[in-house]
C-alpha cells in the first residue's frame, strides 16, 4: 500500500503580509453601497410614512364633510362656523380644509402643500362641484407634492405626487 503523505500549510509567511489589508480594501468597496441602501430605505420609509398621514387626513376630512355640516354641501354655509350671507362662505373651505391641513401639519408635513382633488385650482374646484352633488357618500382625495433625492440625477422623477382617498356614507 502506498502510504498516503499529509501535505501541511505552506510555510511561508510572504503569503500572509500579502493579504494583510484585503479586509480592510474589501470594506472600503462596501461601505459606500450600505450608505446608499441605508439612505434608500430611509426616503422610502418618509414616503410610507407620508402616505399614511395623508390616508389620515383624507379619512379626517371626510368624517368633517360627512358629519359636522348640517347642509352637506360645498356651496352653503353653515353657521356659526362662516356667514352664510357672504358670496364666498362654502362649507367645504371653513370645515374640511383648516382640518385636513392641521391634521398633515400635526404629523410633521406642510399642510399648505396639500391639493384636493387636483392641482389645478379650476380642475380641483370642479371635480369639488361634482363630489358635492352626491346626496349618498362624501370623498376626499389629497395629493401631496413629494420632492425625491434622486432628482438631481434622474430628472423625469424628481418630483412625485402621493395621493390618499376616502369615501364616507353622508351622516355617518
Amino acid at each position: 500500500m502506498k502510504e498516503i503523505q499529509r501535505l501541511s500549510p505552506p510555510r511561508n509567511r510572504h503569503i500572509r503580509t500579502l493579504e494583510h489589508g484585503q479586509s480592510l480594501v474589501e470594506f472600503a468597496f462596501i461601505v459606500p453601497m450600505l450608505f446608499i441602501m441605508l439612505i434608500g430605505v430611509a426616503v422610502i420609509a418618509q414616503g410610507f410614512n407620508l402616505q399614511m398621514v395623508l390616508y389620515g387626513a383624507a379619512y379626517e376630512g371626510a368624517r368633517i364633510w360627512a358629519k359636522n355640516p348640517a347642509g352637506g354641501d360645498n356651496i352653503h354655509c353653515t353657521p356659526p362656523a362662516c356667514n352664510p350671507n357672504s358670496g364666498e362662505a362654502r362649507n367645504f373651505e371653513k370645515y374640511v380644509k383648516p382640518a385636513v391641513r392641521q391634521y398633515v401639519t400635526n404629523n410633521g408635513f406642510d399642510g399648505n402643500q396639500v391639493f384636493f382633488y387636483a392641482e389645478d385650482p379650476q380642475r380641483s374646484q370642479k371635480q369639488l362641484d361634482l363630489e358635492a352633488n352626491n346626496p349618498q357618500t362624501v370623498r376626499v382625495t389629497l395629493l401631496y407634492p413629494y420632492r425625491l433625492p434622486i432628482g438631481v440625477f434622474i430628472e423625469s422623477f424628481e418630483r412625485v405626487l402621493i395621493s390618499a382617498t376616502c369615501t364616507l356614507k353622508r351622516g355617518s
